[in-house]
């Protein structure tokens, strides 16, 4: 009886160190599909581990970061939240609320916007949100990481890290004090190295990346991961062809790694190599499983290939089987109808974009093409609010203040513009030679010459071979000289012709400017400088650009004028 009883326990041990082991292998599994970006088909396999096991807070952890990763962040939210009511003190998933809350407003770019604008409430209000988010998400990853649990459990540590490492709002030196300590209890773990290396990369450090990066294939020759993570690291520094090779390398590694395709996908699109860019995308998708995000993702890199009518198709195939409503779907849809000019089409999703989008967590980007939008669809004054926000939002877009005022100056209020292309030249940044012609004009429309005539001054310093720049410098120049007494305007019409040139059809795209030209050379000829041969070949010049029998005639009577003073000595 002792025997039968002692093999009855061993079996119950044999049978439940089985079932651990399927459960572990079964979350892995799941954890795979999840790197692999199969995010689709892990969701199935977690919903399937939590109904067998409704109380594994790790599955719930990584089910919500699952789901996170496939940009659905709310409900990556309630799945953290259903697994916290389960096993309350889960120190995964309290890395995964923080990892939400890190997620949120960039504190940088809230308190960029708050100290450009510190009357602004609603900035000032981003910004608190921003700070109250990181220190409580900073309350939590302590909590976790002082644990008496995380002392022997590196899991806990690195994903503490990777949510100060890979999330919107970074603490790149509080990661490293963690994954220190998560190396020193598994110091042969490659993803502490790759972790590492993600850091270093961070700082701009790619030596020291690198070698980091290295280090986790020294301990795991397979690791696509590991050899991604190096591709990465040179797009990042710009070196595209060095990027593709690695992942190619890591294709070779693991030809089912489907990172590794979208990744070479998007290096080809740097490179302007739109078909191998696709081919690519295409071995991503089939990867995947075509899963949503996936898709959506496909349909941004063609968005970034300027391939919008392609991405719109994309979307309007992936809508029918994925959230039609989802924000990046909404968002590239706005994009590409934006860039192949349906701009109704365009306000109309980048409206339901803002219904849904919450006030935390719209982009810049957002703001400027619901205003571009609102600007094509003749609402300027609300088109100009968004931009404003837009700005306000990333004030490193100072291009966004050229967009604020050229609106401005369509509506025709020049002063308004004048005030928001001076406010972007204040910046000291990316003033162009378009902001700076028309800057001019409107300063020429309120009829501040001066102004006018150093605005298209710098034009002309900037792109001499502008044209238009030389007519508006020298019309600028005759206001400023009404009577010619100085003759303000004469060097400016010279070299507006000189730039002309002689070509035919120069001459007959500029007509008019050159027309009026030489009226002004030839009256300031004949009055000023009393020189009747010169005015003469100026109007004459005039009068082969002359159409009209009356004006022809008017021109060849004040020729014969002029000879006639001339000849008579006068």
């Amino acid at each position: 009886m002792q025997i039968n009883m002692k093999n009855s326990l061993y079996l119950l041990i044999i049978v439940n160190l089985l079932c651990a082991d399927i459960k572990a292998q079964s979350l892995e599994e799941a954890k795979k599909l999840t790197e692999n970006e199969q995010y689709d088909v892990a969701t199935s396999l977690y919903q399937n581990l939590i109904s067998k096991n409704p109380a594994d807070g790790n599955a719930y952890y990584f089910y919500g970061e699952n789901l996170l990763l496939g940009d659905n962040p709310d409900s990556a939210s309630i799945v953290f939240d259903q697994g916290l009511k389960t096993d309350p003190n889960n120190l995964l998933l309290k890395i995964g609320k923080a990892k939400l809350l890190l997620d949120g407003i960039s504190l940088r770019e809230a308190q960029l916007a708050s100290d450009k604008d510190p009357s602004n409430a609603e900035l000032i209000a981003r910004y608190t949100q921003a700070q109250n988010d990181v220190n409580s998400a900073g309350t939590l990853l302590n909590e976790v990481v002082n644990s008496s649990t995380s002392s022997k459990n590196a899991i806990v540590l690195i994903e503490a890290a990777d949510a100060l490492i890979h999330f919107k709002n970074k603490n790149l030196d509080k990661a490293k004090e963690y994954l220190d300590r998560a190396g020193k209890i598994e110091p042969k773990n490659p993803e502490v190295n790759i972790l590492y290396g993600d850091i270093y990369t961070e700082k701009n450090d790619g030596t020291l990346a690198a070698d980091y990066y290295n280090r986790a294939l020294d301990l795991d020759k397979s690791s696509a991961r590991a050899i991604v993570s190096k591709g990465r690291l040179y797009k990042r520094s710009t070196n595209y062809e060095g990027a593709a090779e690695e992942f190619k390398n890591a294709i070779q590694v693991n030809p089912s790694y489907a990172p590794a395709y979208r990744e070479l996908a998007e290096t080809y699109i740097k490179l302007g190599r739109l078909l191998p860019a696709k081919e690519n995308y295409v071995k991503y998708l089939d990867l995947t499983n075509k899963n949503c995000t996936a898709r959506i993702r496909y349909a941004s890199l063609l968005y970034l290939g300027k391939e919008y009518k392609d991405a719109i198709q994309e979307l309007d195939q992936a809508k029918q089987r994925c959230d039609s409503g989802g924000i990046t779907l909404l968002r590239v849809y706005t994009y590409c109808y934006y860039e192949t000019k349906e701009y109704d089409k365009g306000l109309e999703k980048v409206q339901e974009l803002f219904r849904r989008l919450p006030l935390d967590k719209r982009a810049a980007i957002d703001y400027e093409y619901y205003g571009k939008l609102l600007v094509e669809n003749n609402q300027d004054s609300s088109g100009i609010i968004q931009l404003r926000k837009a700005y306000e939002t990333d004030p490193s877009r100072t291009d966004l203040l050229s967009d604020i005022a050229a609106t401005y100056f369509k509506l025709k209020n020049y002063t308004a513009a004048i005030g928001v292309w001076n406010e972007k030249r204040s910046t000291g940044v990316d003033m162009k030679s378009s902001d700076y012609y028309y800057l001019g004009r409107a300063y020429y429309f309120t009829r501040q010459f001066e102004q006018a005539d150093s605005a298209f001054m710098k034009v002309n310093e900037l792109t001499p071979s502008y044209v238009s720049g030389w007519l508006w410098r020298a019309q600028s120049n005759t206001q400023m000289d009404s009577t010619s007494d100085l003759g303000l305007a004469k060097p400016f019409y010279l070299k507006y012709l000189e730039v002309v040139g002689d070509d035919t059809t120069s001459i007959n795209r500029y007509r008019q400017g050159v027309r009026e030209a030489y009226s002004y050379l030839a009256s300031y000829a004949f009055l000023k400088e009393k020189d009747h041969e010169r005015a003469v070949y100026y109007l004459r010049k005039k009068l082969d650009l002359t159409d009209d029998p009356d004006e022809k005639k008017a021109i060849e009577q004040q020729i014969d004028q002029i000879l006639s003073k001339k000849s008579s000595g006068r």
